[in-house]
């Protein structure tokens, strides 16, 4: 079968994807190699996922340059590659950009991320200096003409709402709202955030990840989940277990993380914990009757979460990962505890990048 390549008129140029003119067979090489290059204790048998080769981003987060335009470094980080559109982002999510484009801000440089939902309402979160918000406010203009196109805006570090209220424009506290999804018994179920969210990038490779490790955790009694986040994993989680822990550290996503709970009819099953379980905190933590432990930590790693295990070992741990060094160097960790790889495989999300997901299951 002949090799298939992403077709992208900024393939020389653009930096978003550093891979783009490698094939799809040598990428998967490329990240299996790496893999066991940080991995020496890696499993002979290492399995790879590979989602769609294009249209696969339901958000995207890019720049915006007063003098260059709208769009993501180029291959030299010297400036701004004006987009006109992207094979990378989902039919919805473009035509989104393509219309968000003609929205001129009038600001020297700042960033955005737009986003789709499941239902296809249009997002998007400016994360602008404040002198540049306060002048677009006062000015009213453009963010009025946003507004009135039908998007949903959110501004600034704390993801504040745009609104119009008796003739004003206002911030208003962050609004959670179904901007994602994951999936319980192979259906669709909203997760709840803000357009600035933390989400995996697109609807597709999302199911594809979620569904694969949720197919590797045998069902039980008791689980616990470290990264809870909105619930991607939670919700699978808590239709296979009578009982879920889950640590999160984020308040705002642990606020999704409930409607989503209440939305598919699980709360009773969930109880949440806040707090930096990467921390001290973590070793007043008992795994002592937990069957299973999904972990899904940062790009930091599981640090001091991984210390209960010297007191109570659950004898399932699924290990959800995006930085192969941290997930190496705790899968070391993990082989000191007792456990030993069951199955690994990588997730490729990210085609036409060096990036990847790993997900491996570990037991006693």
């Amino acid at each position: 079968m002949p090799e298939v390549f992403l077709n992208c008129s900024y393939a020389s140029i653009c930096s978003g994807c550093d891979w783009l003119l490698k094939p799809m067979a040598e990428q998967r090489a490329l990240k299996l190699a790496h893999l066991r290059s940080v991995w020496p204790t890696a499993p002979t048998s290492l399995d790879y996922h590979s989602c769609v080769i294009g249209g696969s981003r339901d958000r995207v987060d890019l720049m915006i340059d007063r003098t260059r335009g709208i769009g993501l470094f180029d291959r030299f980080k010297t400036g701004i590659v004006d987009l006109q559109g992207c094979p990378q982002m989902s039919p919805a999510l473009e035509a989104w950009f393509v219309e968000f484009r003609r929205f001129d801000f009038g600001i020297n440089r700042g960033s955005v991320r737009l986003r789709v939902s499941p239902s296809g309402e249009r997002g998007v979160w400016l994360d602008f200096a404040n002198i540049d918000v306060k002048t677009l406010l006062d000015d009213g203009r453009v963010l009025r003409a946003l507004l009135a196109s039908g998007a949903k805006v959110e501004i600034g570090q704390r993801r504040k709402r745009l609104v119009e209220r008796d003739g004003r424009l206002r911030l208003d506290d962050p609004v959670l709202e179904p901007w994602f999804e994951t999936y319980v018994d192979g259906k669709p179920a909203p997760l709840y955030c803000t357009i600035g969210s933390f989400t995996q990038p697109g609807f597709a490779v999302n199911r594809m990840l979620v569904e694969q490790a949720l197919s590797l955790v045998p069902a039980g009694s008791r689980a616990a989940e470290f990264g809870s986040g909105i619930g991607n994993f939670t919700l699978p989680l808590a239709s296979k277990f009578s009982h879920v822990d889950a640590y999160e550290v984020d308040s705002l996503a642990l606020e999704g993380l409930k409607r989503g709970l209440s939305e598919a009819t699980l709360t009773d099953r969930v109880s949440i914990h806040e707090g930096n379980f990467q921390g001290e905190k973590a070793l007043a933590l008992d795994f002592a009757g937990v069957d299973c432990l999904l972990v899904d930590p940062p790009r930091s790693g599981l640090m001091k979460f991984l210390e209960p295990l010297a007191k109570a070992r659950p004898r399932t741990l699924l290990y959800v990962s995006c930085f192969a060094e941290s997930f190496a160097a705790d899968s070391a960790r993990l082989h000191e505890f007792g456990y030993h790889v069951e199955s690994a495989s990588i997730i490729d999300q990210f085609p036409q990048s060096q990036h990847y997901e790993i997900v491996a299951l570990f037991s006693t």
